[in-house]
């Protein structure tokens, strides 16, 4: 998915070329008193929404363009660009779209845009990793210029948030991500690659023309790099990419706001299932035994995460509190260890039962939580050899499920369904993220069943049946949910921090005059 970029020229009408191209284009730097400046640690892996999966493009689609459907701090689905919808049978849902949406090129959204979005993602138009999202779509088609018809093979309850797909022109193409035009708050004057993006607000978006005149990027790989960034006046904003250090600093620094709150994201260490060593569940169990969490959250992480028992947080509607838990014994992961096979050749001794292959990106904080666990691990006889890669290295591993054990974060836990991706048998990659080989056909069973009913109560008890099994076989170690943190300079106004940490919102802030 991470593709070379060329920077290319955005087509629009000439005034607003002209207007693009003064603001930092190719003459004079936009005026930093109108600007936000953000920075953020990598560039994203495409401007096509369909194709960027990673954060970072997140990020940066969040305000190019809108989806029909957002979430709401609930997770629950929230009008975008629709109006309205209907649902007058369980196979019919019928959305009705804002009056007077226009895209950047100044050309009108019409119903003809959204089902060309998602026929190019349904007709393998492009590698969408969206696809499985939409796969309970029948047919759908514009029955005016404002109104889209969407058919259902079965009854599908989560289909409004698996709808929340930022929506391109028709006619988009491959290449879409080259030359993006969206709906969202801002358009795009520049992406410089492994620079910084520059965005201009875009006037008439139709729910009002942002606070800012100016929306910059900057990428800073190294989170001490954007520490000094902030500190130095260079920066006016970073969300959620500052190690735990550099924030209990900035919050006794004069000049700055720290905010924080509790996330839907999940950090999960993951193993793979076809693995000789670890696809024994006893293996995996002992690791998660040997892992001292609460050590590491408040220590490393300085308490700002919830230990997690699965991947749905604590606050979500249909998390399940019955879930066997896993707290730090080494004794236990050690008994477990001799059980399954692996004992430790010499007590207490250098040498290890087994090796297992630890892959992390090259971020401080991750590096120092692999070395952490490192430890963990070595005090139960498990040898680990720590790989740090650069993140489109790690990215594409990850994605593949070319690993033994990884540790990752979803950063969007939306409705509950998100498990059928990541865990029921017929997701694996290409197909999904069921990137370790989970297979377990109860699982299938009650996430397919799920996924039918349209009762929160008949849903929350089969997403607890998955939650306890998953407990149980342990394809993921439920590690924590860490909260999401903005630190913003005083000259920024209206910012609101979100529990998915989403950019969107940067539509609402303004600048303090100097």
């Amino acid at each position: 998915m991470p593709e070379p970029w060329r920077r290319t020229r955005i087509v629009r009408p000439i005034a607003a070329l002209i207007a693009a191209l003064a603001a930092g284009g190719c003459g004079r730097p936009p005026d930093p008193a109108t600007t936000l400046t953000l920075a953020i640690d990598g560039g994203p892996a495409s401007l096509d929404p369909r194709l960027g999966s990673d954060e970072a493009s997140k990020r940066v689609n969040d305000l190019l363009f809108n989806g029909l459907f957002r979430l709401d701090d609930e997770a629950r689905p929230v009008p975008d660009l629709a109006a309205a919808h209907d649902r007058p049978d369980p196979l019919t849902l019928v959305v009705r779209l804002q009056d007077g949406v226009r895209f950047h090129d100044g050309s009108p959204l019409t119903a003809d845009d959204v089902v060309a979005t998602y026929r190019s993602i349904l007709a393998d138009e492009v590698p969408s990793f969206r696809k499985a999202d939409l796969a309970a779509i029948a047919g759908l088609e514009a029955r005016d210029a404002r109104t889209i018809v969407f058919t259902l093979r079965e009854t599908f309850a989560p289909i409004l948030t698996n709808l929340n797909i930022p929506i391109l022109k028709a006619g988009a193409g491959p290449d879409a991500g080259r030359n993006p035009i969206g709906t969202g708050p801002f358009r795009l004057v520049r992406y410089r690659k492994d620079e910084d993006l520059l965005l201009e607000r875009f006037p008439t978006h139709f729910r009002g023309s942002a606070g800012v005149a100016h929306l910059r990027l900057r990428i800073v790989p190294s989170e001490t790099g954007r520490l000094l960034e902030i500190l130095k006046g260079s920066t006016d904003l970073i969300v959620n990419d500052l190690a735990p250090d550099h924030l209990a600093r900035l919050r006794r620094t004069p000049g700055f706001r720290v905010l924080a709150r509790p996330g839907r994201n999940y950090v999960y260490m993951a193993f793979n299932c076809r693995d000789p060593i670890v696809s024994d569940p006893r293996i995996r169990r002992a690791v998660a035994l040997a892992l001292d969490r609460r050590a590491i959250v408040d220590h490393l992480l300085h308490g700002a995460a919830t230990l997690a028992t699965g991947m749905l947080p604590p606050h979500h509607w249909a998390y399940a509190a019955d879930v066997p838990r896993h707290d730090y014994d080494a004794a236990a992961a050690r008994r477990l260890l001799d059980q399954a096979g692996r004992p430790d050749p010499d007590g207490d001794g250098p040498r290890v039962r087994f090796r297992l292959a630890y892959k992390t990106s090259t971020s401080e904080l991750a590096q120092q939580q692999a070395a952490v666990i490192q430890e963990h691990l070595a005090r139960v006889g498990i040898g680990v050899d720590i790989r740090a890669l650069e993140w489109p290295t790690f990215y594409e591993d990850l994605k593949a499920g070319r690993f033994q054990v990884v540790v990752s974060m979803w950063t969007e836990i939306t409705d509950p369904d998100v498990l059928r991706l990541r865990f029921h048998s017929g997701f694996v990659p290409p197909a999904g993220f069921n990137r370790g080989g989970y297979a377990d056909p109860e699982v299938d069973g009650w996430i397919d069943r799920g996924a039918r009913s349209l009762e929160d109560a008949v849903r929350a008890s089969l997403y607890g049946r998955v939650q306890r099994r998953l407990a149980e076989d342990l394809p993921y170690v439920p590690l924590w949910h860490r909260d999401v943190v903005a630190v913003a300079r005083d000259r920024v106004e209206g910012f609101r921090l979100t529990p998915g940490a989403d950019f969107h919102v940067l539509r609402e802030v303004r600048l303090a005059p100097r």
